[in-house]
Parts: C-alpha cells; sequence; structure tokens
C-alpha cells in the first residue's frame, strides 16, 4: 500500500501558491489552486428547478433587477456554495444520479464572490481558499508524494477534488429542495440558513429511554 501524506503547508495555502509550485516536477508545475478555480462544478438539472430558481437570481440580468425581489441569494452559485457547506458540515455526500440529467453551473469557481453584488453583498474571494482547503482535507485517496514525483497529474488530482465538491453539493442541493417542499416559505425567514447549520453542528440529543413502570396492583 502507498504512504500518503497531506501537502505542505505552503502547497495548501493558496495565496503563497503563486511562488510555491504545487509539485517539484517542470512538467505539472501548474498550481493545483488555479486549476481547480478554472473548473465548473455539476448538478443534477431538477434541481435548476427545484432549488436554484426559487432561491437565486437565476437567469436575471443587471437591468432587471426588480424581477428579483423576493430571491434569497444573488447569483446561481450561491445556492451551490450553500449546498457544498450544509453537505460539507453535515459529513455527507450524494453521487450524482448514474442516469441523471446533469448541467453545469456555467461560472467557474475562480469568479464567485469576487465582485459585490447588486443586492449589497461584498465580495468574498477568501471564502473560495477555505473551500479548496476544505476539500484538500476530506477528500480521500489522494497520494500527494505521487503528485509531488509527478507520476500523478494535476488534473487527476483536481478531478477527484471536485468529485467530492459536486457529491457535497448534490447531498446539499437535496436538503434545500426538501426543506421547500416542506414549506414554500421555509427560506423567507432570515434565520433558515442559520437554524439547518445549526442542526448539522448541535451536539446529538440523548435518547430518552422510557423505564417500564409496573402497573399498580391497587
Amino acid at each position: 500500500m502507498k504512504k500518503t501524506c497531506p501537502p505542505s503547508k505552503l502547497m495548501l495555502n493558496p495565496s503563497k501558491s503563486k511562488t510555491m509550485p504545487i509539485t517539484s516536477n517542470n512538467k505539472y508545475r501548474e498550481d493545483i489552486f488555479d486549476v481547480w478555480g478554472r473548473k465548473t462544478p455539476s448538478y443534477e438539472k431538477h434541481y435548476e428547478t427545484e432549488v436554484i430558481k426559487p432561491l437565486a437570481d437565476f437567469g436575471i440580468g443587471t437591468n432587471a433587477v426588480s424581477d428579483a425581489k423576493g430571491k434569497i441569494l444573488g447569483a446561481a452559485y450561491e445556492v451551490l456554495i450553500m449546498a457544498y457547506f450544509i453537505g460539507l458540515y453535515s459529513k455527507r455526500q450524494k453521487p450524482l444520479g448514474e442516469y441523471a440529467d446533469i448541467k453545469d453551473c456555467g461560472q467557474p469557481i475562480q469568479y464567485w464572490g469576487n465582485v459585490d453584488s447588486k443586492k449589497g453583498r461584498k465580495a468574498y474571494p477568501k471564502l473560495r481558499e477555505y473551500m479548496f482547503i476544505s476539500l484538500v482535507a476530506r477528500t480521500p485517496d489522494i497520494d500527494w508524494i505521487a503528485l509531488d514525483k509527478g507520476q500523478r497529474t494535476v488534473n487527476e488530482t483536481v478531478s477527484m477534488l471536485m468529485i467530492t465538491m459536486e457529491e457535497y453539493i448534490n447531498y446539499g442541493l437535496s436538503v434545500l429542495a426538501e426543506k421547500i417542499k416542506e414549506d414554500e416559505g421555509y427560506f423567507y425567514n432570515k434565520n433558515s440558513f442559520l437554524d439547518i447549520f445549526k442542526d448539522f453542528t448541535r451536539p446529538e440529543k440523548e435518547m430518552v429511554v422510557e423505564e417500564d413502570v409496573p402497573e399498580s396492583l391497587d
């Protein structure tokens, strides 16, 4: 069995990755964070109607802000971000359906949150780095030594990261879809997403087992 180890801190820190190649082999010097950033995650297309359109300004142009009233999130990728963290914090992944119609999100990760939104939300580019680091930590079976030696390509490694990412997103979308199905107005509560994450981080409640009480002889 090959021994694997996590990449060094310099390799894990996207802010330093431009000056520190991800591998020592000249053939594989392209930075893994940048390659990942150019990817566009996919999701099961039915979630476009069930989740993304109800929550985001999906397909809304800059001149059609009035049509986006009542939307909870801005760009469609913001729904995918929320879905990703739902999967991450719940430690649940859901593979894309084998026969499902798959849709590309259309926006490379490197552009997620890079500008202020028309809803007044400030840019949040740092979040991409947190997502990347969490993927590195949660993606098993990546042989970082083989990558460093040039025995595995950056693209192969990024593909493994993307599988983890898409499975977290897919699970998160299923949770959001279920919430909307149960209550169409659920996400109009400003604490709706906070409540979801609190449920995942709350300690498990102890099961109360009622003891059998013998019937009274009276």
